[in-house]
């Protein structure tokens, strides 16, 4: 049981590390979406990430 606990801290910190990675990355390609001219693949290269991550962003910005 205790194994079982260890590991589900383990996961849980991991999930909370990797949404705070999602939130900070988001907010850089938004960041550049709003303050520059770059292409969306520039945008990408620079955040390092795919560019359909890019084009959600993107995509939710023109929602709001």
């Amino acid at each position: 049981m205790a194994y079982e606990a260890s590991l589900k801290a383990k996961w849980d910190t991991q999930n909370a590390f990797d949404s705070v990675r999602r939130e900070t990355t988001a907010q850089i390609v938004k960041n550049l979406l709003l303050s520059t001219n770059f292409s969306v693949e520039k945008i990408a290269s620079l955040a390092i990430v795919p560019v359909d991550f890019v084009l959600k962003v993107k995509a939710e910005l023109k929602v709001k």
